[in-house]
């Protein structure tokens, strides 16, 4: 029975590990034709579009990093505990 909960903290683990992965690499896989337009527009050497889109792919990028750290803590803690 031990064994079963500690592999479903395991998988837990991976879990986060793979949605923050995604959340990291959000900027680069998720990005729509609109945003590379708009990025690629400049003004007087300035990028509002650009600007914002940075800073929001940095804010989900911080928070796939959290989880990610998350994600490994759980599983060491699976292995500490139930192996």
């Amino acid at each position: 029975m031990a064994k079963d909960l500690g592999n479903l903290i395991l998988i837990v683990g991976l879990i986060f590990n793979l949605v923050a992965s995604l959340l990291m690499a959000y900027g680069r896989i998720f990005r729509s034709k609109e945003t590379i337009k708009n990025e690629s527009i400049t003004q007087g050497n300035y990028n509002i579009h650009e600007e914002k889109h940075r800073l929001k792919e940095t804010r989900i990028a911080q928070l796939g990093a959290i989880i990610m750290v998350l994600g490994f803590a759980i599983q060491i803690l699976s292995h500490l505990f139930f192996n």
